[in-house]
């Protein structure tokens, strides 16, 4: 029995220090850690899938009554000024899910650029900035389940665009974090009101400013 113990205990150790540990993208230089870890996660070549569990979301709401944070985040510390972008996909099928890129300093200070699904058939570009209290910004309809997403930071200033073709990009947010705390920023997941979601994140790029 004490035998049976230790081996548990010692299978145990091995996948936990498994699942927390760091993972490497091409082209970006520092290591990505979870902050939340996903239901899923998937590694294929410089493809990345992050599988939210249901009732997933980041949100604070203005009216003060609603307060949630619960979805997966796989993030880096970037240069103090950078540019990252990448090419989402997701089969949303609930209310609100998305495929996100995050900005993150912690949990007060925080924003996400989100391939939402605002109704059936109906993908939109969201955005929400935190700074204690969320706002939710609606952007443009996306036709199809792919689109590019990018994140651009200089100084305090912070941008989030979107493009069909990963070449030529629509500004939807241009704002700013009220902390001076270094921040964090990566690949998230959700699925607020629904069963689950999987998305996918490739043509991963990254430069410093």
């Amino acid at each position: 029995m004490k035998l049976f113990l230790l081996l548990f205990f010692l299978t145990s150790t091995l996948a936990s220090a498994e699942a927390a540990s760091p993972i490497h993208v091409e082209g970006i230089p520092t290591p990505l850690q979870w902050i939340i870890e996903p239901v899923a996660f998937e590694q294929t070549g410089a493809t990345l899938a992050i599988t939210a569990g249901p009732q997933t979301n980041m949100f604070y709401a203005p009216h003060g009554n609603f307060r949630v944070s619960n979805m997966p985040k796989l993030l880096f510390r970037p240069s103090n000024d950078f540019t990252l972008q990448a090419k989402a996909h997701a089969k949303h099928k609930s209310k609100w899910e998305a495929a996100m890129l995050v900005v993150y300093i912690d949990e007060d200070y925080w924003a996400k650029l989100c391939f939402e699904n605002q109704e059936p058939g109906i993908q939109r570009m969201v955005s929400v900035v935190t700074n204690q209290i969320s706002d939710d910004a609606y952007s443009d309809i996306v036709n199809g389940s792919d689109v590019y997403m990018r994140v651009t930071k200089k100084g305090q200033e912070i941008q989030f665009s979107y493009s069909n073709d990963g070449e030529n990009w629509v500004g939807i947010r241009y704002f700013r974090l009220n902390s001076d705390k270094p921040l964090s920023v990566g690949f998230s997941s959700q699925s607020p009101i629904g069963q689950g979601l999987t998305s996918f994140f490739s043509d991963i790029k990254y430069t410093e400013d």
